[in-house]
């Protein structure tokens, strides 16, 4: 299984205007297209400032949700500072 790291890479976040609600919001809409077939928690979205995970892809998906996360990303958040889509491997340590 896979992880996406989706982050941006603004230094102090907290002091751009509006940036972390629309990051926020552009989480939710994430959680709202892939929560039935991945591991999106909408707890560490609203916790978030500069980035959330994406876990549980199966590694034939992987780059089938990158492609989801940036077209929701250019669709209805054009004016988000570049976002970095990241593919990192799950531990399988339990």
């Amino acid at each position: 299984m896979k992880t996406l790291t989706v982050k941006h890479s603004v230094p102090n976040p907290l002091l751009v205007s509006d940036l972390v609600p629309r990051f926020k919001d552009f989480g939710e809409d994430v959680y709202r297209a892939l929560r039935d077939e991945c591991q999106v928690s909408l707890a560490e979205i609203d916790r978030a400032t500069s980035e959330f995970h994406i876990r549980g892809i199966h590694k034939r998906e992987v780059r089938n949700v990158a492609a989801r996360v940036r077209k929701i990303l250019e669709k209805r958040y054009p004016t988000l500072p570049p976002i970095e889509i990241i593919e990192i491997e799950e531990s399988n340590d339990a």
